[in-house]
């Protein structure tokens, strides 16, 4: 029996352990520093667990651009490979990084967005946007930059009109209170 590559990253992608995070404000910015180590399995690096404590690793969450706060959330079923993609990030300027490089932790984070079974429209959109500030980074093989790039416009494409009516909406509920408080 034969297996694709997708399907053996499938079974061998975890991510296992209790999400327990406290709350900082560093440099004006909201950080969140794992307390309680999170085990990480994926085929490219075995298993390994995350660091804690103040001076190890902070995570912003899920770094949503705001226009598409509505569609994806800073937190939900997808934060945990958040968090884990935001450590794989911050650990390539160790010197024994998991991954060799930000496309391969984008990568890692896709597998483990589908370990932690979020659906595939989600998985995409939020894969799609990582794999954006990647290439927007100058971090992405100009092969898989024109493809992102070609995938980002589709997308872009057909979620204007939705980000547009969900900002105009927004909008009138803030007059509308703005009116009603006076």
């Amino acid at each position: 029996m034969s297996v694709d590559s997708d399907n053996m990253a499938e079974m061998d992608c975890l991510i296992d352990g209790r999400l327990v995070l406290e709350h900082h404000i560093r440099d004006g910015r909201e950080v969140f520093i794992p307390l309680e180590p999170l085990t990480v399995r994926h085929p490219m690096f075995g298993e390994r667990s995350l660091p804690t404590g103040e001076h190890r690793f902070a995570s912003d969450l899920a770094s949503v651009p705001w226009p598409f706060v509505w569609l994806i959330g800073r937190t939900g079923q997808h934060l945990r490979a958040a968090i884990v993609h935001d450590w794989l990030i911050h650990a390539l300027d160790s010197s024994n990084p998991p991954v060799p490089n930000r496309m391969a932790a984008d990568d890692v984070f896709r597998d483990l967005l589908r370990a932690d079974d979020v659906s595939s429209v989600r998985r995409y959109l939020i894969y799609l946007a990582v794999r954006f500030q990647t290439v927007w980074r100058g971090e992405s093989k100009p092969s898989r930059t024109m493809n992102v790039l070609i995938q980002t416009a589709t997308i872009g494409v057909l979620l204007a009109p939705a980000t547009v009516l969900v900002m105009m909406t927004a909008g009138l509920f803030n007059l509308v209170d703005r009116a009603i408080q006076r």
